[in-house]
């Protein structure tokens, strides 16, 4: 058959002049596919021209079957796309997965749904099972984590339990139809060295597809597909996993074997645990000998009653001691903080970005809390009228607020992060002996583009609008 993975449009992030990243999961889906004519696009490189684009491809190709991965914030995404398909190959089967799937697959699937199936959890065996479903070598009941129609209602599959990550492929990469991923103007590639974590902060929907689970390729298989980046000509690699540090002695052996088998000509990118970071004291300095450019550290928040409302310990004198170790090692530093908790007033709100400049980061990465499906945090701040826009789930980017604290407004939580992040996007400390100056050549020119399309989408009321266009 020929099978056509999609990943979304919309970025998780706000940086987009700055990097652009593929979508692994799909490339590893494509890895089990031996058997099919797989294609992989990400539709984020073409985010000015998605439905003529898309349009032109799928006559082109006309895929059997279209595998869509879909993030909360990128369902609006992922129904216009199912339309574009339905009008262009109506005879494909569309399958909807990814973690909006998993977390919400009762609601999506209990009226009449725009896809055929949608796939929860992990996607690696269920999706190659429900082609050999749909080629008849199977049930439909057989296939793990699958959701399908049956009599006029859907039926939700018992999933397998997790993969055993041993047993997977190295991802097809090669099968990408799009590949101009860049961080600044260096090509950009991601790479997976362990999948889950075990901590249990409200605000995060990992616990939610995977459990409180950690599991850890082996380091050679790290080396080995870092291998196939290299001779790639990649020059920037994001490790995705979900809490890399959780072994910090594990983190340290991987930098170590980086710099061994000569792959820190390549640079770095990773986010990690304030905790975590400094498990390990040989931890920061061997990141450093391995080429690691950026930490994007969880910080959270510098308020005791919010690290206690996130269940995130008292880890203050951690976080600065992180900071310092990191930039004492010339490794740049993106903090990320999380504001419009249920208590939080203007003071509080506006003390997170003071404690980011008297930290010394690179660049704070301020969200406000974002009631996200399958979370903690949503029943909470949901049961206590909190949540002021509960169904809109594309302004669920982080930097456009949807709930309101006791002593805020929504508006006024709005235009209170706004400010502060406008202020420091043009402080002296972005362009000044900062990290993206300091390590790039007209660095500073992409961040001053970049923080200009943010005052366009501050003043708009959607930070986003400028990104893609159907």
């Amino acid at each position: 058959m020929k099978i056509l993975l999609l990943a979304m449009p919309d970025a998780a992030n706000n940086f987009h002049r700055i990097i652009k990243v593929p979508n692994l999961g799909l490339c590893s889906i494509a890895a089990q596919l031996k058997l099919h004519e797989v294609k992989v696009v990400d539709l984020v490189l073409v985010h000015r021209d998605i439905k003529a684009w898309l349009q032109r491809f799928l006559r082109e190709f006309r895929p059997d079957v279209v595998g869509i991965s879909s993030m909360s914030f990128q369902y609006e995404s992922a129904l216009k796309v199912m339309s574009i398909c339905r009008t262009c190959v109506p005879q494909a089967k569309l399958v909807l997965g990814g973690y909006h799937a998993t977390l919400a697959y009762r609601e999506l699937t209990e009226q009449a749904p725009p896809f055929d199936f949608l796939v929860r959890g992990e996607g690696e065996h269920a999706f190659p099972a429900l082609l050999e479903a749909l080629d008849g070598q199977r049930s439909f009941f057989d296939v793990p984590g699958l959701s399908w129609p049956r009599h006029g209602t859907f039926i939700h599959n018992p999933t397998a339990g997790l993969l055993d990550l041993a047993q997977l492929p190295l991802p097809a990469r090669a099968a990408r139809v799009l590949d101009d991923f860049t961080y600044f103007d260096r090509k950009l590639d991601c790479v997976e060295t362990s999948r889950g974590c075990t901590m249990t902060c409200t605000f995060c929907s990992i616990t939610g597809m995977y459990g409180t689970s950690f599991r850890c390729h082996q380091v050679g298989r790290v080396i080995e597909d870092l291998k196939v980046l290299q001779k790639r000509g990649t020059r920037t690699v994001l490790l995705v996993d979900d809490n890399i540090t959780l072994d910090s002695r594990r983190f340290t052996s991987l930098a170590q074997a980086i710099v061994e088998h000569g792959l820190n000509s390549m640079e770095y990118l990773v986010q990690a645990s304030v905790a975590g970071i400094v498990a390990d004291p040989e931890l920061i300095p061997a990141l450093a000998r391995a080429n690691f450019a950026l930490v994007f550290l969880g910080i959270e928040s510098v308020l005791p009653q919010n690290l206690a409302l996130f269940q995130k310990g008292d880890i203050r004198e951690k976080t600065e001691r992180a900071v310092r170790l990191l930039r004492q090692h010339r490794i740049g530093v993106m903090g990320g903080f999380i504001i419009g908790n249920p208590d939080d007033g203007r003071e509080e709100i506006r003390e997170v970005f003071r404690a980011s400049r008297r930290l010394g980061i690179d660049l704070p990465y301020v969200q406000c809390v974002t009631p996200y499906p399958g979370t903690r945090i949503r029943e909470e701040l949901l049961a206590a009228g909190l949540v002021t826009n509960p169904d809109r789930l594309s302004r669920y980017t982080g930097f456009m607020c949807n709930v309101r604290t006791k002593r805020l407004s929504v508006g006024q939580l709005n235009r209170i992060m706004n400010w502060e992040n406008l202020k420091a996007f043009f402080s002296p400390s972005m362009f000044i002996g900062n990290y993206f100056v300091r390590k790039r050549e007209k660095g500073g020119l992409k961040v001053l583009l970049n923080n200009l399309d943010l005052v366009r989408g501050f003043f708009t009321g959607d930070q986003f609008r400028s990104r893609h266009r159907f």
